[in-house]
């Protein structure tokens, strides 16, 4: 269980930190933010580490940092597309979660047609942002918007 936090077309830090520790209790192992650089937007992540307990902090970038995922579940076809996206993407960490940003990469937002799973996740990507939940809604991702900002959150 992880908490996900944020916001998009504002850079309001002080609220991603309110909303993060609102949910600190789904993810009290770590925590990390995004700001983005290319428009305004900030992810917040709490971590329950489960998978890669060392290397698997979020936000997870791709090779270049262009792109930046935070996400809470759990993908069940990793095993089956690590060693795929191995051969076209330097894999920094064992997590998960790293799966998603290369596929997101290489699909965009048909991306989850590779995954299996439970999880939601947001993908930050030059100034744009892509949120997804697995089709049941094991985990849910609640979006909402107050005066041209989108909010993003797990559970608050």
């Amino acid at each position: 269980m992880c908490g996900i936090a944020g916001v998009w077309g504002s850079t309001n830090l002080s609220l991603v930190k309110k909303m993060m520790s609102l949910v600190t209790h789904r993810g009290p192992d770590a925590q990390g933010m995004f700001v983005s650089q290319d428009g305004p937007g900030v992810l917040g992540h709490r971590r329950l580490s489960i998978m890669d307990p060392e290397g698997g902090n979020q936000p997870i970038y791709n090779e270049s940092k262009s792109m930046a995922v935070i996400a809470n579940g759990e993908i069940y076809n990793f095993p089956q597309l690590r060693p795929e996206l191995a051969k076209r993407h330097n894999l920094y960490t064992t997590s998960d979660t790293e799966a998603i940003v290369h596929l997101y990469e290489e699909h965009g937002m048909s991306m989850v047609e590779h995954l299996d799973g439970m999880y939601a996740f947001v993908v930050a990507d030059e100034g744009h942002f892509y949120a997804a939940r697995d089709p049941i809604g094991i985990k849910p991702l609640y979006l909402g918007e107050k005066d041209g900002t989108e909010i993003l959150s797990l559970e608050l």
